[in-house]
């Protein structure tokens, strides 16, 4: 029988673990079964620390008309609290149906986690999205690694830092204690398992995303603005962003470093030419000018009359 095929489950029947993605099944203490059935839309609550935080307008209405033909092709995933259902993944397609004007939707349910099963569920569900962006991407991973390693975020951040400064001079990692060296092995079997490349990689291209000003974060978070761009706008005063944002999906990637250099180049010139009138206001201020001959007096006078001049145009 065909995937499409395949009946439905109904309440109470199981759907063992070959079933769902193997992702799923590679981390130690999640559960092995769920069930699987039709949901009313007003029985799903969402997470409020879901790891996907950025929903783009255009790409909502594309899927919206989507569901409207097609209906919701993978189901949501949900956890049992009580009478009600609590959303683990699946929030862009809830937000789909609810505008398609759906009244039920396809789930898989969870029931009786904890909150660490329930929130490392999320990230891996998450995070096999094929357009996840940089930022809810790296959340996902850190969410993931925080529940699997035992560290806090920012403890987990500062030991991935580390622990990659260590890699590059001590490859062996002799200084290492036993307790990291164990969190290390596991910290590189997590990145096979999510076929995630090296996590040294991550450290250096993926999680300074998270460092990005605001402004520039909110705008790579809702797709508006590639990473790379970002990194080359973080290099400008904050007041210059706005004008190179509205310009950034228009520009190539070298075209974005080129206006950048160019602006920065202008801002040098500028600085300098306040530092040159500083000096020059300062001078006037001591009378400096009365030291000088009385040729060198004139000389300053006329130079001063001739800048007058071109400053009032």
């Amino acid at each position: 029988m065909s995937k499409r095929e395949r009946p439905k489950l109904q309440m109470g029947e199981l759907s063992t673990a070959s079933e769902r993605p193997t992702l799923m099944t590679s981390f130690t203490g999640l559960p092995s079964q769920f069930q699987q059935t039709d949901l009313a839309l007003e029985e799903i609550r969402p997470r409020s620390n879901q790891p996907r935080r950025s929903f783009g307008e255009a790409a909502l209405a594309h899927l919206t008309e989507s569901v409207r033909r097609h209906g919701i092709l993978q189901p949501l995933t949900v956890h049992r609290l009580g009478a009600g259902y609590e959303l683990i993944a699946g929030e862009r397609r809830l937000r789909a149906a609810r505008a398609a004007g759906l009244s039920h939707v396809p789930v898989k349910i969870f029931e009786t986690l904890p909150e660490r099963q329930v929130q490392q569920l999320s990230a891996i569900e998450n995070l096999q999205r094929e357009d996840l962006n940089p930022v809810d991407e790296a959340d996902a991973l850190l969410d993931i690694l925080e529940i699997e390693l035992s560290l806090e975020r920012s403890e987990l951040v500062q030991k991935l830092h580390r622990w990659k400064a260590l890699k590059v001079r001590d490859p062996a990692l002799t200084r290492l204690s036993a307790q990291e060296r164990e969190q290390l092995e596991r910290l590189e079997a997590l990145f096979s398992t999510l076929s995630r490349g090296e996590w040294t990689s991550f450290v250096t291209n993926r999680l300074p995303v998270l460092k990005l000003p605001g402004a520039l974060l909110e705008a790579v978070r809702s797709g508006d603005l590639e990473y790379t761009k970002a990194v080359a706008l973080k290099r400008l005063p904050e007041e210059a962003w706005s004008a190179l944002l509205a310009q950034a999906p228009s520009l190539s990637v070298a075209q974005t470093r080129q206006k950048v250099r160019a602006l920065l180049e202008e801002g040098r010139d500028e600085t300098h030419m306040e530092a040159l009138a500083g000096q020059v206001r300062r001078l006037l201020g001591r009378g400096a000018w009365q030291g000088v001959g009385a040729a060198e007096r004139r000389r300053v006078e006329e130079l001063l009359v001739e800048v007058r001049d071109l400053l009032q145009g």
